[in-house]
């Protein structure tokens, strides 16, 4: 797989460490005939745990290692010593990446239990055991020679899906070809690819913009919406997710065509209408998010001639619009103004709400029970 693919969605398998059993042993020392149980508690198993951090773009790493293992506490030794507790794993992923815990197999629940926005956010997401206790914590007075102990608890061991959905203040949005990409590179200067073709932009691209407030804001440049994309044609709806985050939507429209039979203002509502449709089927409330309409390529003559009925076209629906030119910089002062105006009007909300889900026990990790083994496993004289 190319190193630069933009992989934003992966499964993976976490198990935290077993807790170490707890030893049956006696006291042997010459001259004590009776030294009574030492046996020691095994050791707590390590957790899993998921960090964010920025140092990392995409999930491409989890296609090669599936399999997250925390180490397995130790077991208990003679003369009371406890086992070695085992050590933790931390698992690094990128910022804006959603945990869901996957149960019931391939058909079953997806279930949201984290969302890592922040940088060094952490989500414990697989718990170790217990350790097992020894015999010397079951003497008594009526109890002198224990041979009693408990098993350390198994781990925890889930089915992880990873999804990143980019944290942007801005997703600029419109069919290929809009200008998407010159534009990000205007506003950001980030250098993203650009060509005179449909899907040059096979990854989302993000750059940072300096707003008029002296606010520095991330915008996204958000690939492959066509007709049908949430339906999967095209790039499909592979994208449309990185836009749930962004607190403002610049809707990018090419009015220009050489089909002389369809006129401008036509073409451009078209464009608009299409992708519009694809955010309400898409649904997460993509519709619903503020937005911004900009007419791209005012420096062509033909756009610019015809840009008074476009707008009038715009208003007999209730949509503004800003006319520029990506690439030789008309109008994006005024873009820049109207984007600064927006956001201060907008609060920042990056995080999905988590839904915390009903813990399921087993045998291994019931609450408020005791499970003693009788016997001479274990047993060390």
């Amino acid at each position: 797989m190319n190193k630069n693919t933009f992989v934003d969605t992966s499964q993976i398998h976490v198990k935290a460490g077993n807790g170490g059993d707890g030893l049956v042993s006696f006291r042997r020392e010459k001259y004590i005939a009776k030294g009574g149980p030492n046996g020691g508690d095994g050791g707590d198993g390590g957790d899993v745990i998921l960090k964010a951090t920025s140092n990392m773009a995409t999930l491409l790493d989890f296609r090669s290692k599936a399999l997250y293992e925390a180490q397995s506490g130790g077991p208990g030794g003679s003369e009371k010593m406890s086992g070695k507790n085992g050590g933790g794993l931390v698992v690094r992923v990128p910022r804006g990446t959603l945990v869901y815990e996957v149960r019931g197999g391939a058909g079953g629940e997806n279930i949201l239990i984290g969302d890592l926005v922040s940088e060094g956010q952490g989500l414990r997401v697989a718990r170790g055991g217990k350790g097992g206790k020894g015999n010397d914590k079951f003497k008594s007075s009526t109890n002198r020679t224990p041979r009693q102990f408990t098993r350390g608890i198994k781990g925890e061991e889930k089915t992880l899906k990873l999804e990143i959905k980019l944290i942007a203040d801005i997703g600029l949005v419109g069919l290929p070809n809009a200008g998407k990409s010159t534009l990000i590179n205007r506003l950001a200067g980030i250098n993203a690819r650009v060509a005179d073709y449909p899907f040059t932009t096979l990854n989302p691209n993000l750059g940072v913009a300096e707003l008029k407030n002296g606010n520095k804001v991330i915008v996204a440049d958000i690939p492959g919406l066509i007709e049908g994309a949430s339906e999967g044609k095209g790039l499909g709806d592979d994208f449309l997710r990185h836009i749930e985050r962004t607190r403002l939507i610049v809707h990018l429209i090419d009015p220009f065509s050489f089909d002389e039979d369809m006129k401008m203002d036509k073409i451009a509502v078209k464009n608009y209408q299409t992708i519009r449709q694809e955010l309400e089927n898409y649904g997460a409330n993509l519709s619903k998010k503020k937005e911004i309409v900009v007419i791209n390529k005012v420096e062509i003559p033909q756009v610019q001639e015809s840009f008074d009925e476009i707008k009038a076209a715009f208003d007999k629906m209730g949509v503004g619009v800003l006319g520029i030119s990506a690439l030789s910089g008309i109008g994006i002062e005024a873009l820049i103004n109207k984007l600064t105006k927006e956001l201060e009007k907008i609060p920042v909300h990056t995080s999905f709400d988590i839904t915390t889900p009903t813990k399921v026990y087993t045998i291994n990790d019931l609450p408020n029970k005791r499970i003693v083994f009788r016997g001479n496993k274990g047993l060390k004289e």
